[in-house]
């Protein structure tokens, strides 16, 4: 024990003096369930029947193609009047097909081989190289005939799974006893916080899913599918090459409106963006010019929030989500993604195995991303250009 003599200064004996400590706690890292937040869980949406199971499926039915291509027949005359197309079951008696400039008319089917009237509506007929692409604009069935087989298509399925979320908390009982700034009930403290770093997981769940897993018993943990097991038709490259793997380039809005094409021709309108920071800076660059704005003296700066589909017309909005990995932007249709919450987060104690309270906080939850061809993604653009 030390000894002083003259002035006590706040400097001296300082063991006993009381800390000025702020009743709550604060957390250093941000709490961000973006995805989960503007995609929820109404399962209601995609009409589920036995929900109660880990393992789940949703039906996908398509419209019959509209197009194929030309294999032999048409590559030396314009006026040849029959032709071998590559998939034949796509014909019928009565189609319409446009070759090029050239309309024909499909009056009997062969095997593989279409009998047509050329030079269809006044159009011009013409040679057709081999592998000349095609597309069916119309039907003209001849009045009173018999009807002919047509087309069709097989519903097929897709599905995912849940995955387990869970952490444990375990206080001794002197712990609980004693009196903390900022903490009433330690047992409930520790509840929220695991909850809310659960949600996080769960709301990067889309991003980092990959491809889903079944599971084993007491060997592999199950795991939910994310964005990218089925968001994988309309991808658009922002790299040197236009494919994976390629130089990295700065996002533009060709990038962005070339992605929205190519949703749009799959039946989608997109009227959502889950995106980075970086690429939320990208945006307001891009359109700074080209918003309405009205004076002010001590504003700066521009944020854009939604973007115009520049095909539909439709609002989108622009959603910065914290867990979304650098180089991505997804452009997505809500009512055909929502979260699966099997078993929603609980707390419940565990056995007492000593002089301590034990619990759990655990959920399971999945991820349902139907129509795949009504999303779409840029991907690999940089994240500093």
């Amino acid at each position: 024990m030390g000894n002083n003599t003259g002035l006590l200064t706040i400097y001296d004996n300082t063991v006993p003096d009381k800390r000025m400590v702020t009743d709550r706690i604060l957390n250093v890292n941000p709490y961000d369930i973006a995805a989960y937040s503007y995609l929820g869980t109404d399962m209601g949406k995609f009409a589920f029947v036995n929900r109660e199971n880990h393992t789940y499926e949703w039906l996908n039915d398509t419209f019959s193609s509209r197009t194929d291509s030309v294999a032999t027949g048409l590559a030396s005359s314009s006026a040849t009047t029959t032709c071998t197309v590559t998939t034949v079951a796509l014909w019928q008696p009565g189609d319409v097909w446009l070759f090029e400039s050239e309309q024909v008319w499909v009056s009997a089917i062969s095997g593989s081989v279409v009998t047509i009237t050329r030079a269809w509506a006044g159009t011009t007929a013409a040679t057709h190289a081999n592998a000349t692409a095609c597309t069916r604009v119309s039907r003209a069935r001849i009045d009173g005939d018999d009807a002919d087989d047509s087309p069709s298509t097989e519903v097929t399925s897709s599905s995912n799974f849940t995955q387990i979320l869970q952490r444990t908390i375990n206080l001794s009982r002197s712990r609980l006893k004693v009196a903390q700034y900022g903490i009433t009930n330690p047992e409930d403290y520790e509840i929220n916080k695991k909850m809310k770093e659960l949600m996080m997981d769960v709301a990067r769940i889309p991003y980092y899913g990959g491809t889903g897993n079944a599971g084993t018993e007491n060997t592999v943990a199950r795991r939910a599918s994310g964005f990218s097991a089925y968001i994988s038709n309309n991808v658009t490259y922002a790299t040197a090459s236009a494919a994976t793997g390629g130089t990295a380039q700065a996002l533009t809005r060709d990038h962005i409106d070339a992605n929205l094409v190519l949703i749009f021709a799959d039946g989608g309108d997109p009227n959502l963006v889950l995106t980075t920071a970086h690429a939320q800076q990208k945006v307001n660059d891009m359109y700074e010019g080209f918003v309405m704005t009205e004076r002010s003296e001590q504003l700066g700066g521009v944020l854009i929030k939604k973007l115009q589909n520049p095909i539909s017309g439709t609002i989108m909005d622009i959603v910065v989500d914290r867990n979304c990995p650098a180089g991505q932007w997804w452009n997505l249709t809500t009512d055909k993604i929502a979260f699966y919450p099997f078993d929603a987060f609980f707390y419940e104690r565990l056995a007492k195995t000593g002089d301590a309270v034990k619990g759990e906080v655990v959920g399971e939850y999945g991820l349902v991303v139907a129509n795949g061809v009504w999303h779409g993604a840029v991907k690999e653009f940089s994240a500093t250009a």
